[in-house]
């Protein structure tokens, strides 16, 4: 399955693949690394915070998942620092951008929004999942450009990963939230689809 997958993938897509050191590598076939390791599981009470350093919107990798997580190590050390389990990153333009590794959705006013990928995020498995199951099932989800300070007055955070599914924060920044009605019902709404088959 992973053999097709990466035989499948295009001859002319950069990537680092075999070669010289140093970045000045061009086209190269695809390169495939496997990491196995056990999951661990997420705390009752998850809780993010934001952190100082912002996500490049216009970086020829904006959107991408390599596997550069040195920016990632270091906002997850903040985060730990401050009693977090995740960082969240704006972008340059000082809009909600995404975690180091989710997707995030705010609860406003009655409505789910998540930032759109022009902002820099990745375009999560879980993130679309999420945005076609709440079309179909009726939950008011959004893709909407944000500033980073919607954090602080959104009645709910979720973070959206393969590893999480769709989890509602216990606080931001320090500040408790409710993991309302609305929160509860994405969560809900993920979990059920999910369960009923392994491939979406």
């Amino acid at each position: 399955m992973i053999g097709a997958a990466v035989a499948a993938s295009p001859a002319t897509r950069p990537t680092g693949g075999p070669g010289p050191l140093g970045s000045n590598r061009g086209p190269a076939g695809p390169t495939l690394v496997l990491a196995v390791a056990a999951a661990s599981s997420w705390p009752a009470d998850p809780k993010a915070v934001t952190v100082p350093w912002t996500r490049n919107e216009r970086s020829p990798i904006a959107g991408v998942k390599s596997t550069s997580y040195a920016e990632n190590v270091v906002a997850l050390a903040a985060a730990a620092s401050r009693g977090a389990q995740e960082a969240i990153f704006a972008n340059t333009r000082g809009e909600l951008c995404e975690g180091t590794g989710t997707n995030v959705v705010v609860v406003a006013d009655g409505v789910l929004l998540t930032p759109p990928v022009t902002s820099g995020c990745l375009a999560g498995i879980t993130r679309e999942l999420l945005l076609e199951w709440a079309a179909d099932g009726g939950l008011p989800l959004v893709e909407k450009d944000l500033p980073i300070e919607v954090l602080a007055e959104a009645d709910d955070v979720l973070l959206t990963s393969s590893t999480r599914g769709v989890q509602p924060q216990a606080a931001v920044d320090g500040r408790p939230l409710p993991r309302g009605e609305l929160a509860r019902a994405a969560q809900e709404l993920y979990m059920r689809r999910a369960a009923t088959g392994l491939d979406p």
